[in-house]
């Protein structure tokens, strides 16, 4: 029994960093019944466009550079929004979710353009 110990205290230990990981928050946003993202005014000629890939999230408010979001039911969403005018674009962000219930999670982002982009409130 002695010879066992130490491996008990590492399942110990090792279960105890995993329950850490699985209960933290590992995402760079949660938000619970719905999300904004909003952008800036716009220069003269510009406009903001985007592309979205699955139907986990429902928009539910588009006015004025600024979009509403609420889950529509358990899955992954992704969207694309594109700064342009008409000679081409200008700045492109791209956002992924996954929705879980009522509660969403930011997974990932990047932006080509600018250094940095507004966060999901």
């Amino acid at each position: 029994m002695k010879g066992y110990i130490r491996y008990f205290i590492i399942f110990g230990i090792t279960l105890v960093l995993t329950l850490i990981i699985l209960f933290s928050n590992p995402f760079l946003g949660t938000y619970k019944n719905k999300m904004t993202i909003k952008y800036d005014e716009v220069e003269e000629g510009y406009r903001w466009e985007y592309k979205s890939k699955g139907n986990a999230l429902k928009i539910i408010k588009e006015k004025d550079n600024e979009w509403v979001f609420k889950p529509n039911k358990t899955g992954k969403y992704e969207i694309t929004y594109y700064y342009k005018n008409e000679e081409g674009t200008k700045v492109t962000i791209y956002y992924k979710f996954r929705v879980f219930g009522k509660r969403i999670f930011w997974m990932e982002g990047n932006a080509k353009g600018v250094l940095n982009y507004p966060n999901p409130y």
